[in-house]
This record gives C-alpha cells, structure tokens and sequence, in this order.
C-alpha cells in the first residue's frame, strides 16, 4: 500500500532508497517523494545521478520540487536546477552531467587515475571524454580501451575519429534514432559552442522507451 511504501522509504538508507526510486515509474515516484519529509526526499535524491533527480523531480508540484530543491547539498542541488532548464524531450534533458573529461593530452596512466578518483561515475558511463583548452569534445576513449593499452599511450591515439554527438537542444526522438542506428552505448552531449555538457547512455535510452 502507499501507506506501507511510505513507511519503508523513512526508514530504510537514503542510498538504497534512491536505488529502488530509479526503478520505478515516473508517477510512483512522484507519489513517494510528496509522501515523504522534505529532508528525507532531498537526502534521496542527492543520491540519485543528476539526470534521474531532475526528472523524477519534474513529475512534481513545483513548490514540492523547490522546497526539495532548497534543501539539497548545494553541488548536486545546481547540477539538477540546469537539467531541470531543459525541456524533458531534449538531449539536454535526458543526459547525465557525471562524466569523465580529460584534457586532450592527457594519457593512459591520467584516465586510470582519474577514474580511481571518480569510480561512482562508472556505475553510468563506459567512456571518457577528451577535450581541448575551450572544453569542446575532440574525442570519446571505450574504458575497455584502456585496459589493453601501456600507461604512456596518449588518449588521443585510442579515439581517432571524432565522436559522434548531439546538441542540449536535440529532440528525444532524434537522439533515439541515433543510438540505434549507430549502434551506441554512449552519447555525448553539447552546448551551442560544442563544449561537452553530459552524456546519454544506453540505459538512458531504455528508461525512455519503458515510460513511454
């Protein structure tokens, strides 16, 4: 019963509360996060990846979504307020801004280490980024690449052709075509300027065909 799903959402952790929230419908998720504290619904979605926040808070009231906005930790509180400024049916809307980006000089021994220090970021993403001095994509390296390759190998040598990508402002629909025709596992995202802004995953892509 809701009465009962209430109940469980209090009291279990907020981490494996906001594991079993990404699982659920849009509309059931709603209907938990307006049940709950607004300290215990901000501590859960804090938990959740910024894009699974942001549309799990778009299915509420605006004043819940804000009061649980108001009480967030202040990084991932601003990370969610950008997504939420993109239209739901967008590519800007649908991307996870967690994501690996390293410097187009970077190397093997650099991504290693880099994912050492962000392992949360692997549960979503497959891929790291590289980028030039004005933050534009110039490059998507497959983690299984690195695994196969020498510390010193620079990671401009494992992404030869420049990645296929998408506009913030790119519709849904369109994004999905390009995912299965080009067979993708990850899709990176850009602004106007083609600095990398987040990434959509397969995972992502299956979430929207399930709620359609």
């Amino acid at each position: 019963s809701p009465d009962d799903r209430e109940a469980i959402f209090e009291s279990i952790d907020s981490e494996v509360a906001a594991d079993a929230l990404s699982e659920v419908d849009p509309e059931i998720q709603a209907n938990i996060l307006e049940s709950l504290e607004t300290d215990k619904a901000a501590e859960i979605i804090e938990e959740m990846a910024p894009d699974e926040a942001a549309d799990a808070l778009a299915e509420l009231e605006d004043e819940k979504s804000q009061e649980i906005l108001d009480e967030m930790e202040a990084a991932p509180e601003t990370e969610v307020r950008e997504l939420l400024e993109f239209s739901e049916d967008s590519a800007g809307g649908m991307m996870n801004t967690e994501f690996i980006a390293l410097p187009v000089t970077a190397t093997v021994a650099d991504a290693m280490e880099a994912i050492r220090k962000n392992e949360e970021v692997l549960e979503t993403l497959n891929t790291v980024f590289l980028v030039d001095g004005e933050e534009r994509l110039v490059g998507a390296v497959p983690l299984g690449r690195l695994f196969i390759a020498a510390g010193s190998t620079p990671l401009q040598s494992l992404a030869p052709e420049k990645p296929i990508q998408v506009d913030v402002e790119e519709k849904q629909s369109r994004v999905t075509e390009i995912f299965d025709k080009y067979n993708l596992l990850t899709l990176p995202v850009v602004d106007e300027q083609g600095k990398l802004s987040g990434a959509i995953t397969a995972d992502d892509i299956i979430s929207v065909l399930r709620h359609k």
